[in-house]
């Protein structure tokens, strides 16, 4: 038990912070401190954030991915989503929908209907039972999330989305190194 407390503690979510950020800046010169500062406590908050969001979906008995997609196939309506929609929706490739697809059916949440506009096609709507699923879902976690960001004023959190987006823009360079 005390190993696998040191191998959380190495983990990249727990970077030096303050002073040990500090002493790590002066061996690398190249470090700028206040990046790694909002770097570190980024990766902490995220990491804590997927753990609740995943703890609470499991209680309701379903993963990140099948919460997204019922949520997608609920703002869909009766006619539903055509696979390669949902794929692209989720970001995800093909097969990864035909996986979910198949467990959502096999548990009745969803069903493949016959494509109007193409008969080789097909598209997933929810079932009924889906529809009370994602219903008795969505709105609990809905509400987290206003909880979660209601230290702050609308205006702040347009900002804070608009940095995240500015961060984004970052994110195909740093995957490069």
């Amino acid at each position: 038990m005390k190993c696998e407390a040191v191998n959380k503690k190495l983990l990249l979510k727990n970077l030096p912070r303050g002073s040990n950020l500090a002493a790590l800046a002066a061996l690398y010169p190249e470090a700028d401190v206040p990046a790694m500062e909002v770097y570190g406590a980024l990766l902490g908050l995220a990491s804590e954030i997927v753990t609740a969001v995943n703890a609470a979906l499991a209680r309701r008995g379903v993963t990140q991915a099948r919460f997204r997609l019922l949520l997608h196939l609920r703002r869909a309506g009766a006619g539903g989503l055509h696979p390669m929609d949902l794929a692209e929706a989720l970001g995800v490739e093909r097969a990864t929908i035909t996986g979910l697809v198949d467990g959502v059916e096999k548990d009745g949440l969803a069903r493949r209907l016959p494509c109007p506009s193409d008969r080789r096609s097909i598209m997933v709507a929810l079932t009924s039972r889906g529809k009370r699923l994602i219903d008795s879902i969505a709105p609990d976690r809905l509400r987290a999330v206003s909880r979660l960001m209601s230290g702050f004023s609308s205006g702040e959190k347009t900002r804070f989305a608009a940095m995240l987006g500015r961060l984004g823009a970052n994110l195909p360079a740093f995957k490069k190194t």
